[in-house]
């Protein structure tokens, strides 16, 4: 009978193999993974990402880098990336009713929003007219940039005659403040109506009855200033010759009656 073959155990083969694999590994290093934002794999090794605002115009090769080139006018790119040319800024359309909110720049894109009276609809994918609200009804304040009015009943002493997307409602007018009475009072949708003409601004139309009487007084006096005046400068030029006649008729008077004496 033939002698039965020894089995060979392969465990120090195995331990041998993994001694030669751990030394061939320290003397030739793994190349880590690609795990940053900044870098991307190719050709077995890690490449550079271009920065936002710039483009790669060429991948990496075995001996060089990747090359990125800025990006053109109205262009931009916002991300460390691989594209191979920039993205176009939106067009802020005003026939649209578009505005622009942010011009944007090369690592930035430009941002637009509705015009004032108008908001964003997701219906259309579009600006629309905010809604106006109708006489009795008034906007809410304060009013959402980019969103619809919305319209709110006047309350009492409070009105709204007009079609208005932007108007709230407005107070009715104190008459007491103003000195007048309510003629016609007020709705949500007129305002108070106060009378145009009060009792206690009569005095102005007295003044206005005593006024022609007033002026015929002055005139009077006024006329007989005048004549004083006049007899005065008359009364100084004739009245010297009048008292030297009657200065000389005295005298003649006393002479005779001196001469009647001594005869």
């Amino acid at each position: 009978m033939a002698p039965r073959a020894r089995r060979r155990h392969p465990l120090p083969a195995l331990l041998l193999l993994c001694a030669l694999l751990a030394r061939l590994q320290v003397a030739l290093p793994i190349a880590p993974p690609c795990t940053s934002e900044r870098h991307y794999e190719r050709l077995g090794r890690c490449c550079s990402k271009c920065e936002p605002g710039k483009y790669m115009s060429s991948k990496c090769t075995t001996n060089s880098d990747s090359i990125c080139l800025p990006c053109g006018p109205d262009e931009y790119l916002d991300t460390w990336n691989e594209e191979d040319k920039c993205l176009l800024h939106k067009v802020c359309d005003s026939g649209k009713a578009l505005v622009a909110v942010d011009i944007g720049n090369s690592t930035a894109p430009r941002r637009c929003t509705c015009m004032v009276g108008y908001h964003w609809s997701q219906d259309c994918e579009c600006c629309r007219r905010n809604t106006e609200c109708a006489p009795g009804l008034g906007a809410q304040h304060p009013l959402q940039l980019n969103k619809d009015t919305v319209c709110k009943p006047c309350l009492a002493g409070y009105f709204s005659d007009t079609f208005s997307s932007a108007d709230k409602c407005r107070p009715w007018t104190n008459c007491t403040i103003l000195g007048k009475k309510v003629e016609r009072h007020g709705t949500e949708k007129s305002d108070v109506i106060c009378s145009s003409s009060l009792p206690s601004r009569k005095p102005p139309n007295e003044a206005q009855v005593f006024l022609p009487g007033l002026i015929i007084l002055l005139l009077f006096t006024s006329v007989a200033l005048v004549a004083a005046i006049i007899f005065g400068v008359y009364y100084r030029k004739k009245g010297k010759a009048l008292t030297a006649n009657l200065w000389h008729w005295i005298n003649e008077a006393c002479g005779r009656l001196s001469g009647d004496k001594e005869t």
